[in-house]
Order: structure tokens, then sequence, then C-alpha cells
């Protein structure tokens, strides 16, 4: 029996048109989904797989590229943060009529000393099977079993962010973005990304959390709480995907996830793409020592190993950077003082971060005997 593409989103109907490309029903379902807001284009069901694959690329990519979060030039960067040390620390000394750093020269070097690296996402890169569900008692849902059995694997990866910041650097926010390849036909595709900004009223509660995984591979929350008052709390559009921890151990539990960022807000996106971000503003951003990205994606099942690019980076906060060395400030080149006035347009482009290349082996199915 088919599926109900009513009910489907966008991302689960993209990824069932591509798994059964001779299902007319399914091409038409999903160009309506696609056109939805737009009657000057016309598409016809005979076209082929490989044009059937370029509008849908185009059409999910189009948003995601706009709202694309570009990464800086991490090298660029450091080379300006250590130009910028330099002439603070030598108009402080000239003012102070020595060499020790003053209150600006200090904010610079913690901000410069300031790291940000990616863990190993090899460490919990886990292949997921109707097995796996079946041992716990979840069944899959239709579409996903099907892609399963149509030739696509599916993975979860948890890609963690070591935080150390110095004493007294401050920070604005905290950008990541992950690139898969290869790219084309073979290219790994997100599937769903975990934190998202739906999930923040959850997150926001400041109780503990464990993360699942539920029927359609989506997200499912346990809480840590016997307050029923927090369920109660749930936005109805989630109540759903949220219960009690001891509830959750129905689903797949995610090991070793936890996120207790307090109160934040978040930009995510890349799901039906083969990159994917997060973009985090959170007030305590300090408060953090540790930030886990879940991904869940899947791959044509030939492939036996992928490509990864992260480049994650920490924004500085510009009001603080400019009030310590307000005393010199007037004294500083042109170019710096014209880039600082324009305070958190040009944050990136002080900020700390790390980009770094996996190759990823994937872990396969053992066969039965």
């Amino acid at each position: 029996m088919k599926p109900n593409f009513e009910t489907m989103s966008k991302a689960e109907l993209r990824a069932y048109a591509i798994a059964h490309q001779n299902d007319k029903e399914a091409f038409e379902a999903l160009v309506d989904r696609l056109t939805a807001q737009s009657s000057s284009e016309t598409y016809t069901a005979s076209m082929s797989p490989e044009e059937i694959q370029s509008i849908v690329v185009e059409k999910l990519g189009k948003d995601f590229q706009e709202n694309r979060i570009i990464p800086p030039n991490l090298q660029e960067a450091e080379t300006l943060l250590a130009s910028l040390f330099e002439e603070v620390k030598t108009w402080e000394g000239t003012l102070a009529g020595g060499t020790k750093l003053d209150v600006g020269g200090t904010a610079i070097d913690r901000l410069r000393q300031t790291q940000v690296c990616f863990g190993n996402p090899r460490d919990s890169l886990i292949l997921l099977t109707e097995e796996t569900f079946q041992e716990v008692g979840v069944e899959l849902s239709h579409i996903v079993r099907q892609q399963m059995r149509d030739g696509y694997n599916f993975y979860y990866m948890t890609v963690s962010v070591d935080l150390r910041p110095q004493p007294g650097a401050r920070f604005r926010q905290l950008c990541c973005e992950l690139d898969f390849s290869p790219k084309g036909k073979n290219e790994p595709i997100v599937h769903a990304i975990f934190p998202k900004s739906q999930w923040r009223t959850v997150m926001n509660l400041e109780t503990g959390m464990n993360l699942g995984l539920n029927e359609n591979l989506d997200w499912s929350i346990g809480l840590d709480t016997s307050n029923t008052a927090v369920l109660q709390n749930i936005p109805g559009n989630l109540k759903a995907n949220v219960a009690s921890k001891s509830k959750l151990k129905a689903l797949v539990a995610i090991p070793n996830y936890d996120y207790n960022a307090g109160r934040f807000d978040i930009v995510a996106q890349g799901e039906g793409n083969s990159t994917c971000y997060w973009y985090i503003q959170e007030p305590d951003l300090l408060k953090l020592t540790t930030v886990q990205f879940a991904i869940v994606f899947k791959v044509p099942q030939n492939i036996k190993s992928i490509g990864l690019r992260g480049t994650v980076w920490a924004e500085p906060s510009m009001n603080w950077l400019t009030a310590e060395i307000r005393d010199v400030f007037s004294e500083l080149a042109d170019r710096f003082q014209n880039l600082l006035r324009r305070k958190d347009e040009v944050a990136s482009q002080f900020s700390r971060g790390d980009a770094e290349k996996w190759t990823l082996r994937l872990p396969q199915a053992t066969a039965n005997l």
C-alpha cells in the first residue's frame, strides 16, 4: 500500500520520489508541493529521472543557498587579530610608558588564545537498520523501510565541538557547517539534524533530556522530570515527540547526547541537502564546554566511505571588544577604526574556529549466516 503523500513532509516526499522514480503519482505530488507558490512553471510526468532530480535539487536548494552562512577564512581571521594585537599593544605601551599588556592588549590576547575545535565524528557513527528498531519494538514507517530495501543505508552521527574560551573573552554566537561528499548521484543526503529552532522551547526548559529516533528517523526527546507541568507546557506541535525518559526507552536512544545550552536562538538548515549548518546565538555561550550536533543521513548502499568537511567558528562580541580597546581606539590605523565601527557585521572576521576534513568508512550490516 502506498504512503499518504498529503501527510508527508517535503523532505520525505522528495526522498520517496527519488527512490521511486517510476511512480508518477509521487512525482506529481512532489511537483505540486514544490510549485504551490509559483504558477509560472510547468512540468510533466514524462521527465527523465535526471530531470526530476535536477528540479528537486533546484527547488529545495534555493532557500538553503539564500540563507546559508558563509564560513570565514580562519587563517585571515588569525592574521587580522595578530595585527590588531600588535597595534593595540604598541599604543597602550606608548601611553603607559612601558611594555606590559594593558586592558585592550589583554582582551585581544585572550581572544586569540581561545580554542574552538572539533571532536572525532567517527566516535558515534552508527548504521541504522530495521533490525535495530525491531529489537526495541519500534516499527519503521513505510517510506523509511522502503528506502532501506530499495538501496539506501541510513546512519546516525554526532559531531561534537569543544569550546575553550579564555577568562574574560566574550562571544556572541557559534556557527558550524558540515559538508558531505562525494557530490552528484552518490552524494550523502541529510535526513534530519538536531538541534533545530522548533525544539528551542523544549531545550529552554533547563531540565535533563535524552535524544532518540522514532519510526520516521526523526527526533524524539525524553525529559528528566517528574513534574507533569513541564510536559503540559510543551507546544502542541511537539507533544507527540516528547515524553518522559522512561517512555523514551521504547525508542532508539541516541548515546551520550547532552545539550545544556540554556536559553538560545538557533537557525539550522540542510535537510534534503548534502550540506547542513547551525547558527547559535547564546547569551551564556561561555558556559558551554561541548556542543553536540546530531545528524541522520543516507547514502546509496554501494557507497562504503564518504568525505566530510567541517568548519566551526565562534564570533566575539564586538561591543565587548571595542569597549576593551576604547582608550587607544582613536590611535589605531584607519582600516581598524573603519572595520571595528561596523560591529557585529564584521564579527566573523575576528572569529576563533577550526576547519577539518575526514574520510569516514561507513559501518556495514553483518550478513546473516
